[in-house]
């Protein structure tokens, strides 16, 4: 795929990478701070191990981004669907650890109130910046690629917006494409709302099994993390 359509949505995998990196200092901030950390041996061994495999994580997106991509777009050849595959799974699973790592932390070391309100609103950027990516990875490619239902009928795959429908109906022709504002805009509104927003619609079990992901996510930060943060505030 051209440098030039993959690089807002791979520096959208940057940007959550940045914010898991400065949430995971702040939940080993709070490690250090705590008094009885290490005398629970079960908790520092689930967190040192928890940080291994965040530091992993982080090594090998980090290897991937400056030797891998950055060398493709510098020398203008087409970037592998493979290595962008790589770097949002990379970059998700950094995210779940860092949302593991703050449960256990609300529950283990007592943060409350303002503290989980600033790190809920961390997570929500980096869940709807890596979901801007994955939105886009699987939407993008898919959007020329009808498949045949058993009347022989074209059913076009992917998400369908606004835009689509309106050029469809008033000009009978498919030749808009979204944009990276396209794809941020369904994203948070999506998360805002735990499913699409009004006027675009999913077509495909892939992005339906993709958006019901992002859902769950939505609903780990809103109700577990913000509601206890509210619910501690004096």
């Amino acid at each position: 795929m051209a440098p030039e359509i993959c690089r807002p949505y791979l520096l959208a995998l940057v940007g959550s990478v940045l914010i898991d990196l400065l949430l995971r200092f702040q939940i080993v901030y709070y490690y250090f701070i705590d008094e009885h950390y290490k005398a629970r041996i079960y908790l520092s061994l689930f967190g040192d191990l928890l940080q291994i495999f965040y530091a992993v994580l982080l090594l090998l997106f980090l290897y991937l981004f400056f030797f891998h991509w950055l060398s493709d777009l510098r020398q203008g050849r087409l970037i592998q669907r493979r290595l962008m595959r790589a770097l949002g799974l990379l970059a998700s699973l950094q995210l779940v650890t860092n949302m593991i790592s703050v449960n256990v932390t609300i529950y283990r070391l007592h943060i409350e109130s303002y503290e989980l309100l600033i790190e809920s609103f961390a997570l929500y950027i980096a869940i709807n910046l890596v979901f801007v990516f994955w939105y886009w990875y699987w939407d993008y490619p898919l959007r020329n690629l009808p498949i045949i239902d058993s009347q022989n009928r074209l059913i076009p795959q992917g998400i369908l917006f606004p835009e689509e429908q309106m050029e469809a109906h008033l000009l009978k022709t498919d030749s808009w494409l979204p944009g990276p504002t396209d794809y941020l805009y369904f994203t948070i509104l999506s998360s805002n709302c735990f499913g699409s927003p009004e006027g675009h619609m999913l077509i495909g079990n892939r992005l339906k099994k993709l958006q019901i992901i992002h859902t769950l996510f939505m609903i780990f930060v809103f109700i577990i993390i913000v509601a206890r943060a509210i619910n501690t505030i004096n």
